[in-house]
């Protein structure tokens, strides 16, 4: 599946907002949300970490077991991945920000799963993008 990754940018957006990602596929106009841990997750592999070194960082921050932590990780790339809102890069190709998300010295905060969730209530919004949709006035046409 690739040691490192990359934000499957255009058509994906995200930004990290009090220890929260929001994620947003502009092609499927489904957005999603990120918990914590999750959150730590997308920041490792947006810095361009080498996969196998994010569980034990996640491990190292949450005071979780590697295992656990492996499997956890490994289930998000999976799901990322599966959404296209991560795409892989070519082996032996490191990504030009090379180096892991900013890590908390001392006791970490309390572990839960990573967790990706989906909402699609915005789609007809999202999916409108204005911005390529727009008169000489600079008001959304319909087309």
């Amino acid at each position: 599946m690739g040691r490192f990754f990359r934000i499957n940018s255009p058509p994906v957006v995200a930004e990290t907002l009090d220890g929260e990602a929001t994620i947003v596929d502009l092609e499927s106009g489904t957005y999603y949300a990120l918990n914590e841990s999750g959150t730590f997750v997308w920041e490792e592999l947006r810095c361009g970490a080498e996969r196998e070194s994010i569980p034990r960082a996640l491990a190292d921050r949450y005071g979780v077991g590697r295992d656990e932590a492996g499997e956890a990780v490994e289930a998000l790339i999976r799901e990322l991945l599966e959404r296209k809102l991560i795409a892989p890069l070519a082996d032996g190709t490191a990504p030009s920000t090379n180096g892991g998300a900013t890590r908390a010295n001392g006791a970490g905060p309390s572990y839960s799963t990573p967790k990706l969730s989906a909402y699609t209530d915005m789609q007809e919004l999202l999916l409108l993008d204005p911005v390529h949709e727009v008169d000489d006035a600079g008001w959304p046409s319909r087309g």
